[in-house]
């Protein structure tokens, strides 16, 4: 169970970067779109099937912000009480609440654009706790090594 919590927390350590990669394929492609003559106004925006090079990025940030990430981080609290890892439970549940926060942020900000940097923000402090809570399993077992190889010394 350890290794599934560290597993967890790391991956969602990589979603996180994996979500500014996508958005921001997003963006230069809708930038390179307009460049070469493309209109961005609210009937492109609402038609499913209005399409250029990096449409895909937006979608592909949605589905995994909402979807994929929210799912991945309640699986790593329900492991944390199983894995028994230091503080793991306390980690995991940081995560959680920093994933919801960053939906919420996610959803709102298209109608107040004000939060797009708290966006931004909320997104480093989970890539942060994330990596944080993975390493955690790792510097528990060193000491737990260390501790065992001074027993039998």
């Amino acid at each position: 169970m350890r290794s599934t919590y560290r597993a967890l927390a790391y991956i969602i350590a990589v979603e996180v970067v994996f979500q500014a990669a996508a958005i921001t394929y997003a963006m230069f492609s809708l930038g390179k779109w307009i460049d070469d003559g493309g209109t961005l106004n609210k009937a492109v925006m609402a038609d499913p099937n209005a399409s250029f090079t990096g449409a895909v990025g937006f979608a592909i940030h949605g589905i995994n912000g909402e979807m994929v990430i929210p799912v991945l981080a309640l699986v790593l609290l329900v492991v944390s009480f199983f894995a028994k890892v230091s503080g793991g439970p306390r980690w995991a549940g940081t995560i959680l609440v920093l994933v919801v926060i960053q939906v919420l942020l996610g959803v709102f900000g298209h109608a107040a654009p004000l939060l797009g940097p708290p966006h931004v923000v909320n997104a480093l402090i989970l890539l942060l706790v994330a990596v944080v809570a993975g390493r955690r399993v790792s510097s528990a077992e060193n000491s737990g090594a260390s501790a065992a190889q001074q027993v039998t010394v």
